[in-house]
């Protein structure tokens, strides 16, 4: 049987997409607008039901993932990375993930009010107390004054978790980075100073005030029932022997004796405290109401170097997000958890893409388990970033399905540019991987696959920055609709409190609420906010990449 000229030119285009794809052909049937025609159509559906169906219950549960930096370039990056990985002969740009998958997505800003650029304290606190404050500050407004304990109380902003334990629900905070730092300290801690994890780091003046430092307030609040990360350091006193590692940086740092761990473990029913993922395996969480996991003196091991982990090993962020999920929905009133993926934003700082972008899949993994374990129906899960960085994809017109950290625009057959160098698609605008002097140095397929690889940027810097640029906010279950359109970033947190009907909305009368008493006086938050002659003094500066 002959072939057909035209079947001849479909097979021709189809095996030259193939040749010069990074990763695989084209799917056959993207060749075809019925195929586009179909699918445009079935998203128009879709968003029908959606929007015919809104979702108005009280959020009985909420979940707030806190991806630390994860920039909308980020999120791109890793979509198509977690599908190269899966299928190296896919291209990746269509695949969904779990983050796409959620029905609403809104935009928020992220500036803080001194800067354009912000840092992870004054947006943390955006998100999760519901006010906008100063780089480096936490918990508080940019009112407050680190040479005055008693403006720390005064200017202080109940966050979402607060609200919840005075709702009766469990709480728990999980983290990749060290459980002080400045976005899991912002769901509990009131600080002037994102820099005070512990006793060790406070002014003399601070403590002459009786300032409590980042690690003393997280033990102090009796009601967080989980919590998972790293920063065991800061909760012994100085000089106590790590479990797993001998130097004397990894060793306790506090100055007043203090055991927080212990301290913790005091007078809390069926509680329990783990140090690696063996413990962390063992526990069960029909048994447990109180759970502290602290698995490195600082920030935990990036998933792709915790197999060559010197200690007895660390879990997963999807797997401390499942065991917290069952231990705390044993709460028949609810509960809140704060999980944040905070090495996405470390490994950007050290221009380590290959490293961030395995991070945003743990996340997405994490944001996955979440929903398996829980219900649309009483359950709001968002997604979203604390700020962005200055990483960008597609530089060169990469070609489709080309490897997303690979040579640009094509890594079998890669353009060099004007310098007579390679070039990959995906860049730094600043950071560790441009060089002042001597020019920018040659870049091969099998350098830029290494997982080590610090990818190039235009300007030198020794990290990396944020970025001021706006993130993305993904969103389900109840009143997630809500989360649409542009906002300021502390809307976030009370449109938490809204859904949940705690905080400022915990007498709101509204059908997701109170259906019982209709009758109910309606409930107008007073906005009012005092003012005093506080001065609006600067802080000494602290390095938002830090």
């Amino acid at each position: 049987m002959g072939i057909s000229g035209r079947t001849c030119s479909v097979m021709l285009l189809l095996m030259m997409l193939g040749l010069c794809m990074g990763q695989g052909p084209i799917p056959r049937k993207e060749l075809h607008g019925s195929y586009w025609d179909e699918l445009g159509a079935e998203d128009v559906f879709n968003s029908i039901i959606k929007f015919n169906e809104l979702n108005t219950n009280k959020a009985k549960n909420v979940i707030l993932f806190i991806g630390d930096g994860m920039s909308l370039a980020s999120v791109v990056a890793g979509r198509m990375h977690k599908a190269q990985k899966q299928n190296p002969r896919a291209p990746g740009e269509e695949t969904l993930t779990s983050l796409d998958a959620m029905p609403h997505l809104g935009i928020m800003k992220t500036y803080s009010v001194d800067h354009q650029t912000p840092d992870s304290a004054a947006t943390a606190t955006a998100l999760l107390c519901g006010i906008k404050t100063r780089s480096s500050m936490l918990g508080v407004s940019a009112l407050a004054s680190s040479r005055n304990c008693a403006s720390i109380k005064r200017h202080s902003a109940a966050s979402v978790l607060e609200n919840a334990i005075a709702a009766g629900k469990s709480t728990g905070v999980v983290t990749t980075t060290r459980v002080q730092h400045a976005t899991p300290a912002a769901a509990y801690a009131k600080s002037p100073s994102r820099g005070w994890y512990s006793d060790a780091k406070l002014p003399a003046s601070a403590k002459r005030q009786g300032c409590r430092d980042i690690s003393r307030q997280l033990v102090d609040n009796k009601g967080i029932n989980v919590i998972l990360g790293g920063g065991r350091a800061h909760m012994r006193p100085l000089g106590t022997s790590d479990e797993a590692y001998s130097g004397m940086a990894q060793k306790g740092d506090r100055r007043d004796g203090r055991n927080l761990i212990t301290e913790w473990l005091l007078g809390k029913r069926r509680s329990s405290y783990v140090w690696n993922k063996e413990e962390f395996d063992a526990v069960d969480p029909e048994n447990t109401d109180n759970l502290m996991g602290l698995f490195n003196p600082f920030e935990m091991n990036y998933a792709l170097d915790k197999s060559s982990d010197v200690a007895k090993g660390e879990p997963s962020l999807p797997d401390m997000t499942k065991k917290a999920i069952q231990i705390l929905q044993k709460n028949k009133d609810g509960f809140f958890l704060l999980v944040e993926s905070g090495l996405i934003d470390k490994a950007h700082h050290k221009g380590l893409a290959h490293y961030a972008m395995e991070e945003f899949v743990q996340l997405e993994e994490a944001v996955q388990v979440a929903k398996n374990l829980t219900s649309d129906s009483d359950t709001l899960i968002i997604a979203t970033a604390d700020h962005g960085h200055v990483f960008t994809i597609g530089g060169g017109t990469t070609v489709r399905g080309n490897p997303i950290l690979g040579l640009s625009p094509n890594n079998r057959r890669p353009r060099k540019a004007r310098d007579g160098k390679f070039f990959t698609g995906a860049t730094y605008a600043n950071g560790p991987g441009a060089k002042p002097y001597g020019g920018r140095p040659g870049v091969t397929a099998g350098s830029v696959a290494n997982t080590k690889h610090v990818f190039q940027a235009a300007i030198p810097l020794p990290a990396e920055s944020h970025s001021a640029e706006d993130v993305p906010a993904f969103s389900s279950g109840p009143m997630a609709h809500m989360i649409t359109g542009v906002h300021e970033q502390n809307y976030i947190a009370h449109m938490i409190n809204y859904a949940a009907c705690i905080g400022l909305y915990a007498s709101a009368i509204d059908s997701h609420c109170d259906r019982v008493n209709p009758e109910k006086e309606k409930f107008v938050p007073d906005f009012d906010v005092p003012m005093d002659d506080d001065t609006f003094n600067p802080l000494p500066w602290e390095d938002p990449t830090v």
